[in-house]
């Protein structure tokens, strides 16, 4: 599964209303004949608003503020009595917690109806913890890959949280996204990391003059970034650990290609 494009991204207020048979409402960026595709809904969440069932409170990237809930709440709590402290600390050990992103597929607006109409924004229901739900604890990704769990056709799934902000979860995003593409028909361009910071041999120290790469290692940790030495990858870790959790958190919902190292 690919990563989405600029075009599948959507906002809460532009998701199509629950029960409606047309197709995703795409951005209004999206060509004609594109209207089909999947949708990606992403919003940091602000709040655990649990109370009759379990509920997060998420802001989107247009700065909406919407619900997120749980119905039934046995996708949440499964065994055990329910109460808003289960939920708490299930939320907890999959890291729904404040501050980081969720990201939504195919994702849609439920309202309530008053007088035969709709009353107020809405919100957004899932049926299930969707990948999240087969996650050992801590799970903070969703397993990827085409084999895993999939929700049924149409229905709203939650693809995986990540432990960082909605900013920095699209700029990561697109960084991987733009790297996919030239892959694996391109070259990977390798170049230290600390290029940002006083590196005087972005390429590694053993560079010679045909431009060869020897000398560089892989952060262990996202193996998207490359260090050209100990103290490179030292000085930028400040910078790089958010991103590197990141950038873990979106490779275990969108892996590499295949064939590629």
């Amino acid at each position: 599964m690919p990563i989405p494009s600029p075009t599948q991204l959507t906002t809460f207020s532009s998701l199509p209303l629950s029960g409606d048979s047309s197709s995703p409402s795409p951005p209004e960026t999206v060509p004609d004949h594109q209207t089909n595709q999947d949708t990606y809904l992403f919003a940091t969440i602000k709040s655990n608003l649990t109370i009759t069932k379990p509920t997060l409170i998420l802001t989107d990237s247009a700065s909406q503020d919407f619900a997120l809930v749980f119905d039934p709440p046995s996708a949440v709590v499964s065994s055990g009595p329910y109460t808003p402290d289960a939920v708490a600390d299930k939320f907890k050990q999959l890291g729904l917690k404040k501050g980081n992103t969720v990201i939504i597929k195919n994702a849609r607006r439920t309202t309530k109806k008053a007088a035969g109409r709709e009353e107020g924004q809405g919100f957004v229901v899932l049926r299930s913890l969707g990948r999240l739900a087969t996650e050992p604890e801590g799970g903070l990704r969703g397993k990827g890959g085409d084999g895993d769990r999939e929700g049924k056709e149409g229905e709203a799934e939650l693809l995986g949280v990540v432990p960082s902000a909605l900013f920095l979860t699209r700029v990561m995003m697109d960084i991987l996204r733009q790297r996919d593409e030239s892959l694996p028909g391109d070259r990977e361009e390798k170049m230290c990391d600390g290029k940002f910071d006083r590196c005087v041999t972005p390429r590694g120290k053993e560079e010679g003059g045909d431009g060869s790469e020897r000398g560089l290692k892989r952060c262990q940790g996202c193996v998207e970034v490359w260090y050209c030495s100990k103290e490179c990858q030292t000085r930028r870790w400040i910078a790089h650990k958010s991103e590197c959790k990141t950038i873990k958190a979106l490779r275990g919902i969108w892996p590499r290609p295949e064939g590629v190292e």
